[in-house]
């Protein structure tokens, strides 16, 4: 694919109603042919997934990490091949304000997909990460409750994700939706909060094309799909 165009394996509708498994998959390999640089989860959504520089990881709620073979399945998943289009040094007082950064980046950009990415040391990171399905097809805001949190201080690593326009409701998630991995590739997961005293380096980019593939399984064929807004935001914080 293009620069910043964005590939997307199925619909975060689809992982609301629990449609994780392996039928209704891709595998990381598939995922990777189409971009260096993003997130999703796992098969029976064991765990967050970090894309970044071409490789993928899959970080447990059990607080391991490791480098996710290329067989591994990814029911859900959004990458591309990142070329930043603007930069910027700066400090963050929360998450919030990486959201106005990235809208005062891009003003023209209110209707697009942005592509995020953040290095530098963090004073204070806090991440998420969820255990698998108790059983087949658990919605995600059940697997939710389950979650492990945990809060990093004084740490340096990278912050990928993207920024979905409010259009995308059920497709992607709305708002700013960005992981955590740390640069000795250790820990990390879901960000649910950020703080940098210090400048950190910003990368920012607009995409007009999104390609999104969905499953050809039955099971998502005949899914009821949810569009739950209110339970996506406490999932995902």
């Amino acid at each position: 694919m293009a620069p910043n165009e964005i590939y997307q394996y199925s619909v975060i509708s689809a992982l609301m109603t629990g449609l994780s498994s392996a039928s209704s998959s891709t595998t990381v390999s598939k995922l990777l042919s189409h971009g260096n640089l993003g997130l999703g989860t796992f098969e029976s959504m064991d765990g967050e997934m970090v894309v970044l520089d071409g490789q993928a990881y899959q970080l447990k709620s059990d607080g391991s990490v490791g480098a996710a073979p290329e067989t591994a399945k990814i029911p859900f998943g959004s990458v591309t091949e990142f070329v930043p289009q603007i930069t910027k040094k700066s400090s963050l007082e929360d998450k919030s304000q990486l959201m106005q950064l990235v809208a005062d980046l891009l003003p023209n950009a209110r209707n697009h997909f942005v592509v995020i990415r953040v290095d530098g040391r963090f004073d204070t990171v806090k991440c998420r990460t969820i255990p698998p399905q108790a059983y087949e097809g658990e919605h995600l805001t059940e697997v939710g409750k389950r979650q492990t949190v945990k809060e990093y201080h004084d740490v340096e690593g990278t912050i990928v994700g993207f920024r979905s326009p409010q259009w995308s409701e059920g497709v992607s998630v709305v708002g700013i939706h960005v992981h955590f991995l740390n640069t000795d590739r250790s820990f990390g997961g879901h960000v649910l909060a950020v703080r940098a005293d210090s400048e950190v380096s910003l990368g920012v980019a607009a995409c007009t094309n999104l390609q999104i593939d969905l499953p050809q399984s039955q099971e998502f064929g005949a899914r009821v799909l949810e569009d739950d807004a209110e339970g996506l935001k406490k999932v995902e914080g």
